[in-house]
């Protein structure tokens, strides 16, 4: 297994030394509010048939904290088999509240939680054009369809059928639902509690994974869940193994155990990974500082072990480049894994590279010299991007519109290629790249960057001072010395996982190249402080450069 980017084992104890992530963001089920709601109704057309009664119960953690029920007045006649169905008589809705007043109960009732509804489509349907017609915004709220989960969840033949009153016997509710709104929904808690007990064992612990759960892994299969529950809760890597220690996935999270044991829920629905997780005999994982540090590890566990579940296995180096031409050559080189510094990419097919140089030759009447080629790559000149557009806007002018499309369609591929090589080449180019992000309970998640890779993680534990922190990680951390390519050596999806760590969360810039930025008892993000890094890096010409005082 490759060595992880140098680390300090600085961090504080217990889960305040672990770093947010989004997929720790959701909460688990026993944090989730849910109002399971049931209604009668005159008919089954929302919209055209009304509201009679509303019974509502608002549940967390598995305990009931509040309860709504309501009649409601309506404007029509209350049909003679509904009232005999509900037992709901005429006289029940004279005096009741207006459609209007029961709508602002109920979103008030319901705000911020999760709507549950045995055949959702059908309550949600008629909440929704309720609100509508009483000029109530509907929030559109998260929902779950208990008629759906069961379908999912229960064997086939396990009950006759899924009607609420039939599973709320199989499934043993304390409440037999009657057809009036209240009681059902009471037994809609019973049955969603039912439920959700029993995915609990199959890798099911958030709203998501309850929502995308999926009843055709074989119960053998979603028993292994229990494979995970030795892994790291926060930030790392997960590595499925088959029953002879091979490598069959890797996959990163900022919650591990919680994203691993989801596999067992089939809530990833792509065949191969339900086919990926029958094989799995065992699962481990690697425990990072934060999430850079986990994707940094991925792909060099991808790299090395050449799992067959991931995609990128199959092709680990991704794109092609164009590195203009060498020696006597005349035309553009495409290639896998340039060497040149000025190389152009990465382009996702090797026909897009090629379909470049054809454009900057046609677009400056002959093929660029290095000079021109420099200034194109580093952005320096526009000239030739410039000639490009001249050249669609004369094909357009001209009436060759099929031409203009295409070269304006491969114009434009040319000009993101162009635009994120630079910007990737601008992190590669920084000898040292300090940042860091706020994580839970005061801590701080720091990164060291040197030439667009990874040399250093670690957390700097609540209270202590930062600097000192900082200054170990750096002194620890891998010697990164530049090496060949358009990125220093680093390759693109190395510089491209630091940008989107960035990107993911407030990162501020400590310090770039031993030039310090600023003081993490600041206030000021990433975006605050680009100008001001960007002057700091324009004045580095080496590794020595004079401190800021600390």
């Amino acid at each position: 297994m490759p060595t992880p980017p140098t680390r300090v084992p600085v961090r504080a104890p217990g889960p305040q030394g672990v770093q947010a992530a989004f997929d720790e963001l959701e909460p688990t089920l026993s944090e989730v509010t849910f109002v399971v709601v049931d209604l009668e109704t005159t008919g089954t057309r929302p919209g055209t048939d009304e509201i009679t009664e509303i019974g509502a119960v608002r549940v967390r953690g598995g305990e009931v904290r509040a309860e709504l029920s309501t009649f409601v007045a309506i404007d029509g006649a209350l049909p003679g088999h509904i009232s005999r169905l509900t037992g709901i008589a005429p006289d029940d809705l004279v005096g009741a509240p207006s459609l209007g007043e029961v709508m602002a109960t109920f979103l008030e009732f319901s705000r911020g939680a999760v709507l549950v509804a045995h055949n959702a489509r059908f309550d949600l349907g008629f909440l929704r054009a309720a609100a509508t017609s009483t000029d109530h915004q509907w929030p559109d709220p998260p929902s779950v369809c208990t008629l759906a989960l069961a379908r999912r969840v229960l064997h086939r033949g396990e009950t006759r059928g899924h009607r609420l009153g039939e599973l709320a016997a199989h499934l043993g509710s304390a409440v037999e639902p009657n057809h009036r709104a209240l009681q059902d929904a009471r037994a809609t808690v019973d049955v969603l509690h039912a439920l959700i007990s029993r995915v609990g064992d199959c890798g099911v612990s958030t709203l998501s994974e309850l929502r995308a759960y999926d009843g055709r892994l074989a119960p053998e299969v979603r028993r292994r869940a229990a494979l995970t529950e030795s892994l790291t809760p926060g930030p790392g890597v997960y590595l499925f193994r088959d029953g002879s220690g091979g490598a069959l996935y890797v996959g990163s999270s900022g919650s591990v155990r919680r994203r691993a044991r989801s596999y067992y829920s089939g809530a990833d629905t792509r065949s191969r990974m339900r086919t990926m997780v029958g094989l799995a005999a065992s699962v481990e994982s690697v425990p990072c500082a934060h999430l850079l540090e986990a994707w940094t590890v991925e792909e060099r566990l991808i790299d090395s072990l050449q799992p067959p579940y991931n995609r990128r296995s199959r092709n680990p180096r991704r794109g092609w480049w164009l590195s203009p031409p060498s020696g006597r050559a005349i035309r553009g080189q495409v290639e896998r894994n340039p060497e040149h510094p000025f190389a152009l990419g990465p382009f996702r097919r090797a026909e897009d590279a090629r379909s470049a140089w054809q454009d900057l030759v046609e677009a400056t009447g002959s093929p660029p010299d290095a000079e021109q080629w420099a200034t194109l790559v580093t952005g320096r000149d526009s000239a030739t991007v410039r000639a490009m557009v001249d050249r669609i806007d004369s094909a357009a002018a001209a009436g060759a519109f099929e031409r203009a499309a295409r070269l304006r369609d491969r114009a434009a591929v040319l000009v993101r290629i162009l635009t994120r090589q630079q910007e990737l080449a601008a992190t590669a180019c920084l000898p040292e790249l300090v940042l860091a992000q706020p994580g839970p309970g005061r801590t701080w998640a720091v990164a060291i960057v040197r030439h667009g890779r990874l040399a250093a993680s670690g957390i700097v534990p609540a209270g202590a001072a930062p600097l000192p922190v900082i200054d170990s990680l750096r002194a620890g951390a891998t010697t990164v010395q530049p090496g060949p390519g358009p990125f220093s050596g680093a390759t693109a999806a190395e510089i491209r996982n630091v940008h989107r760590w960035i990107d993911s969360a407030p990162t501020r810039i400590v310090s770039v190249a031993g030039c310090w930025t600023l003081p993490l008892d600041g206030a000021h993000t990433l975006t605050d402080w680009a100008d001001r890094a960007e002057q700091a890096a324009s004045g580095i010409s080496g590794a020595e450069v004079s401190s800021v005082p600390r």
